[in-house]
C-alpha cells in the first residue's frame, strides 16, 4: 500500500535534506575533479564536472518544490556514476558508497513498493560490479598510492555525510516536536494555554498544593456582551478584542500562575499559592485592564468589560467541583450587573 501524500511541511523537511545531500555531493565532486585532474585523468576529471552541474542543477530543482524531479536527477547522476567510476578504477576507489545514500533518499520519498525495487535494484548492481571487478578488473587502473587515498577519501566523505545528514533529521524532528506541542497546548489566536494545558497544570497543582498543604485559586473570567460585539463588529474585531484582553490578563499574573482561553470569551486562571484576597487583588487589575481597553477597529473605537468568578480550592475538592464553584461566582457577577468580581 503506497503512502499519505506528504503535507507541505514534511515536503519542506525533505527538500531541505535533499538540498543537503546535493551540497555534499557537489562538494564531493569538485573534490574529484581536483584529483583526477592531479592524476592525470581527464576523462574522470570531465565525468565529474558533468556530477557536479547536475547536483547545481538538484539545488535549483528544489528551490522550486520539484521534489520528484530533483529525486530523479539524483538517480540519473549516481547510478551510471558508480556504475563507471567502479569499472574504471575498481572495487576499491570506494564508488559504491555513494550508493548507499541513496537508500534513506529513496525510503523517505518513495512508496513501500519502491523501496522495495530500489533495495533489489541496489544489490543486483552492487552484485554486478563485483563480478565485472573479478572478471575483467579496473579498466583504467591508477596508482596503487592513489587508489587507496581515493578509497580512503571516499570513505571518511561517506561518514562525515551521514553523520550530518543524521544531525540535520534530528533538528528537524526536534523542531516538529516543539511544534506539535505547540499546537497541542497553546491557543492559536491569544499565544495563551489552551483548555488541555490547564488541565494538565491543574493536575500538577493540586498535587503539590496537597502535599503541602497550601492555597490553590481558580479564577473564571467572561467578556460581558462579546456576541453582541461580534454581531455588530464582525469576528475580525472579536478576535482583535480576544487579543488584547489575553495581552492584559497576562501582564497582571504571576509566572508560576496558568493562564489560558478556556473557550470562546471565557478564560481561567491557576493561582497556585495564592490566598483569596490576593487573588481578588489580581482579579481587580485585571478587571481595570480590560475596562481601559480600547480597541481601534475599522475606525471605530470597541471597548469591553469583563465579569470573575473566584473560589479557592478545599482538600477534599474534585477539579469539577472547583470550576464549578468559581461558575456559580462568576454567575454572581453577571446578575450583580457584570465588570465585577464575585468569589464563592
Amino acid at each position: 500500500m503506497d503512502r499519505r501524500p506528504l503535507s507541505t511541511e514534511a515536503k519542506g523537511i525533505l527538500a531541505a535534506f535533499m538540498g543537503r545531500i546535493a551540497l555534499y555531493a557537489a562538494l564531493i565532486h569538485g573534490g574529484y575533479v581536483l584529483f583526477f585532474w592531479w592524476v592525470g585523468a581527464p576523462l574522470l576529471m570531465w565525468v565529474n564536472l558533468v556530477s557536479l552541474s547536475v547536483y547545481v542543477a538538484v539545488r535549483y530543482v528544489l528551490s522550486l518544490r520539484r521534489l520528484r524531479l530533483a529525486v530523479t536527477l539524483f538517480w540519473i547522476e549516481t547510478l551510471p556514476f558508480v556504475a563507471f567510476g567502479t569499472l574504471m578504477l575498481g572495487w576499491d576507489s570506494g564508488f559504491h558508497y555513494a550508493l548507499l545514500l541513496m537508500v534513506p533518499l529513496v525510503a523517505l520519498t518513495g512508496s513501500r513498493r519502491q523501496v522495495g525495487g530500489f533495495t533489489g535494484l541496489l544489490l543486483l548492481l552492487l552484485l554486478s560490479l563485483e563480478v565485472l571487478q573479478r572478471e575483467f578488473g579496473p579498466l583504467a587502473p591508477i596508482p596503487e598510492a592513489y587508489l587507496l587515498l581515493l578509497k580512503w577519501f571516499n570513505l571518511v566523505m561517506f561518514v562525515l555525510v551521514l553523520s550530518a545528514l543524521t544531525t540535520l533529521f534530528r533538528r528537524k524532528i526536534a523542531h516538529a516536536e516543539t511544534g506539535l506541542l505547540t499546537l497541542a497546548t497553546v491557543d492559536a489566536l491569544t499565544g495563551l494555554h489552551n483548555r488541555h494545558y490547564f488541565e494538565q497544570a491543574w493536575s500538577f497543582a493540586c498535587a503539590q498544593q496537597r502535599r503541602a498543604k497550601g492555597t490553590l485559586c481558580l479564577l473564571m473570567v467572561d467578556l460581558d456582551h462579546f456576541k453582541q460585539l461580534n454581531d455588530t463588529h464582525g469576528h475580525q474585531a472579536g478576535d482583535r478584542m480576544l487579543v488584547e484582553c489575553g495581552r492584559i490578563f497576562q501582564a497582571a499574573v504571576r509566572d508560576i500562575d496558568t493562564l489560558a482561553r478556556w473557550g470562546g470569551e471565557e478564560f481561567a486562571l491557576l493561582l497556585p499559592g495564592a490566598t483569596l484576597a490576593q487573588a481578588r487583588a489580581v482579579a481587580e487589575r485585571m478587571r481595570a485592564g480590560v475596562e481601559a481597553l480600547v480597541v481601534v477597529h475599522q475606525g471605530a473605537e470597541l471597548r469591553c468589560t469583563a465579569s470573575f468568578g473566584l473560589t479557592e480550592m478545599l482538600p477534599a475538592d474534585s477539579m469539577d467541583q472547583v470550576i464549578m464553584r468559581a461558575d456559580q461566582a462568576l454567575y454572581t457577577s453577571k446578575v450583580a450587573g457584570r465588570n465585577c468580581v464575585h468569589s464563592v
